[in-house]
């Protein structure tokens, strides 16, 4: 088909991010949206693919193979493999956004940003509602006392606020007048979503994304990124204060800021998994760590390790810091315009690689999202003799 006649896809994207909010039930919207995105695309041959992508599509295949291979030692076959084909699934929504990002470059991850945090704010709204009972069954957004808005999980519900809180920091630093105070305002509504799930891990993802994005936002001038520290500061310390005053909210910080039984379960935990992976070479099979052990892994990587062996662990790790690395590179050649969407998405995806120290991403659906944004091929400036500057797709391979 002749790209100039292929519908655009860029609606249908939007749609169906603005309904990755809504995760309580699966297949969720998002789910069944992507799985058509999947398949539109592939019929109208929209998905575009760069010499790039050959190396981690490589490395995710060789990661589905140690997912079969080792289900094979698996205890629950059926769960294997329904655990398995969920991840599969993910992976191939990753290579949808990743073929989508070569074809539409920038403007996908401008699309995408836009509709994920205008949900990421409504959640955010809703449960700060539902967290102070100012809604009627407020209870479907909240579980133990945290916010997890239409999330099954606190713990997923505050890292899927985070890549939108550096969308609108980003706004707001670039930004005047009203669009800059409006994204700033919207900045600190999703700060406060992150503090009411009182989850440790996207607090520390939280934290580490902004300092990535402080450090590597080259096309903010330096006075303006300070200054938005030093204001953050000056209205978060005193809105801690306030905050602790609730009861409700200093017992669960007191709770959340201490070691407990818990915690140490879940270490034993992880240091039986971490063993049994090394005993068990080839893995114990996709989704079984819930059947061979008491509790979650509760990490990424113990998960792997022990479900999917040492191949398996090493590919996804490869193909991880891969795709934060090219996004890395990106950053340098991109025009400086546009170099900022770049860091979101690269500063996104080293809080999450912090986050899955702690918590089981591997079937996070914006985990994916932002592994697929990574291989969005820059849109670079060419200085030639006697014309001016002019912005130029960066063709890889």
């Amino acid at each position: 088909m002749n790209h100039s006649i292929r519908p655009s896809l860029l609606p249908f994207v939007y749609v169906c991010m603005a309904l990755s909010f809504v995760v309580f039930i699966e297949p969720s919207p998002y789910d069944v949206l992507m799985c058509l995105l999947i398949l539109f695309g592939w019929i109208t041959s929209s998905f575009v693919y760069t010499k790039a992508l050959g190396v981690p599509i490589v490395l995710m295949f060789i990661f589905s193979l140690s997912n079969i291979v080792s289900a094979y030692y698996s205890t629950d076959y059926n769960g294997a493999i329904f655990y398995f084909l969920i991840t599969l699934y993910l992976i191939f929504s990753w290579l949808c956004i990743a073929s989508l990002a070569t074809r539409y470059r920038i403007k996908l991850i401008q699309t995408i940003g836009e509709a994920y945090t205008l949900v990421a704010c409504l959640s955010v709204v809703v449960g700060t509602l539902a967290y102070f009972h100012f809604i009627p069954s407020h209870e479907w957004f909240l579980q133990y006392g945290r916010v997890k808005g239409l999330f099954k999980d606190p713990n997923v519900f505050g890292p899927y606020l985070v890549p939108a809180a550096l969308y609108c920091l980003y706004k707001a630093d670039r930004g005047e007048g009203r669009v800059k105070w409006g994204a700033y305002t919207l900045f600190l509504c999703l700060a406060l979503g992150i503090l009411l799930s009182f989850s440790r891990a996207a607090w520390g993802n939280f934290a580490l994304s902004g300092v990535v994005y402080f450090l590597f936002t080259s096309t903010v001038p330096m006075k303006n990124r300070i200054g938005t520290v030093v204001m953050s500061t000056c209205i978060a310390v005193p809105s801690l204060y306030l905050l602790s005053r609730t009861p409700a909210i200093a017992t669960l910080l007191q709770q959340r800021m201490s070691i407990q039984r818990y915690d140490e379960d879940r270490f034993a935990t992880q240091q039986v998994a971490l063993s049994s992976g090394l005993q068990n070479p080839l893995g114990m099979g996709p989704g079984q760590s819930e059947v061979n052990f008491d509790l979650s892994t509760h990490s990424l990587y113990a998960r792997l390790i022990t479900e999917n062996g040492v191949i398996g662990f090493i590919s996804f790790l490869v193909f991880f810091l891969l795709s934060i690395g090219y996004c890395y590179v990106q950053i340098q050649k991109a025009s400086s315009p546009h170099r900022g969407w770049y860091v979101i998405v690269f500063a996104s995806l080293v809080g999450l690689l912090f986050n899955s120290f702690f918590v089981d991403t591997l079937h996070w659906r914006h985990l994916w999202l932002m592994l697929g944004l990574a291989w969005c091929p820059a849109l670079v400036e060419r200085k030639e003799e006697g014309h001016e500057n002019r912005s130029i797709y960066h063709k890889d391979g």
